[in-house]
């Protein structure tokens, strides 16, 4: 693994954990309990190996796109096409999935948290690719 794919999984996977838990389990823990998004018992482990995972699939899957890596414009669409539809799959289909969590508010808290999460993974992913 070249040290770039490395430093971009990592630029996803170090901010992605504490700010995914302070988000979901602390500041907001209430509002994800009443939409019993947590289905009663929640897995912090298996939560942080979900983003090592997603982490390692998209630096891999940055680095092998035959684009120029070092444009913010490509990371920005990369990221931008990512976290839609990680959006996408997490966001709409919980909503579709689960009655509780077919709310405004939900709908909103989400799509805030995806658009920090991407945000954050796009500025350093794009520094991995600048400056490393």
């Amino acid at each position: 693994m070249s040290l770039k794919i490395l430093l971009a999984a990592l630029a996803y996977i170090i901010p992605t954990m504490p700010y995914a838990y302070v988000w979901h389990m602390v500041w907001f823990k209430k509002k994800y309990e009443r939409w019993q998004y947590f289905g009663g018992d929640a897995s912090v482990p298996l939560g942080f190996t979900s983003m090592i995972i997603q982490g390692i699939v998209l630096s891999f899957a940055y680095a092998i796109l035959p684009i120029e890596h070092n444009s913010f414009v490509n990371c920005m669409y990369f990221t931008g096409i990512l976290g839609i539809f990680f959006w996408s799959s997490h966001v709409v289909a919980a909503m579709a999935k689960h009655g509780q969590t077919r709310t405004k508010g939900y709908l909103i808290l989400e799509t805030i948290y995806l658009i920090g999460q991407f945000g954050m993974f796009d500025l350093l992913l794009n520094a991995v690719y600048v400056f490393a």
